[in-house]
């Protein structure tokens, strides 16, 4: 007959046995996830409108925000604003200071390549929230709070937000872009350490 001793130390074995499992499994997957967790790819840009652009033949959509369409107009006092136009006007100038580097995300559910880019270690989709040319869209609220307190842009006139303007003119509607989650970063989370 095995004594109580004997049970109580078993049952923490097998706990430590379990613990150290887990560990491993979690190193394993961060060593499998060493590599980078998205593609990166650089080079030139080119503005399409104003959260859209093409980096050396790819065409890519900021992600987290969403700037006017290109025909959209604003009002500002009593003179319309071409502020869809303006907003790639806005990008296109920023593409003419150097390089691009993005790092996909993933693809919306039009197909199409989803990517935060910077030029420098200046994030593009959220300079172009701060300077009131776009709207946080899942991302950049707290440049959205800075361009509208400051009243920049799009924040200086009367607007529809782009999603409802492509509502009301039966444009496709699109949903917030939330980046992919790895596995990993789920596993991490679910644990409490991502």
């Amino acid at each position: 007959m095995l004594g109580y001793g004997f049970i109580y130390r078993r049952k923490w074995a097998d706990l430590v046995v379990t613990a150290a499992i887990l560990a491993l499994m979690a190193l394993i997957a961060l060593r499998l996830n060493d590599g980078p967790a998205t593609e990166l790819f650089a080079g030139t840009a080119r503005a399409a409108d104003g959260d859209t652009l093409t980096v050396d033949g790819r065409r890519i959509r900021l992600s987290g925000m969403d700037a006017p369409e290109l025909t959209q107009v604003c009002r500002r006092g009593e003179t319309d604003w071409y502020c869809g136009a303006s907003a790639r006007s806005h990008l296109a100038e920023m593409l003419r200071h150097g390089g691009i580097a993005c790092s996909l995300i993933g693809t919306d559910k039009y197909d199409r390549t989803l990517a935060r880019c910077r030029i420098g270690e200046e994030d593009v989709g959220e300079r172009m929230v701060r300077d009131g040319l776009a709207v946080s869209y899942g991302d950049y609220e707290e440049a959205e709070s800075f361009a509208r307190q400051e009243r920049k842009g799009l924040w200086s006139s009367v607007f529809d937000r782009p999603q409802d303007w492509r509502r009301r003119h039966g444009r496709p509607q699109e949903e917030p872009h939330v980046p992919v989650e790895t596995y990993l970063g789920a596993f991490l989370r679910f644990f409490g350490a991502g």
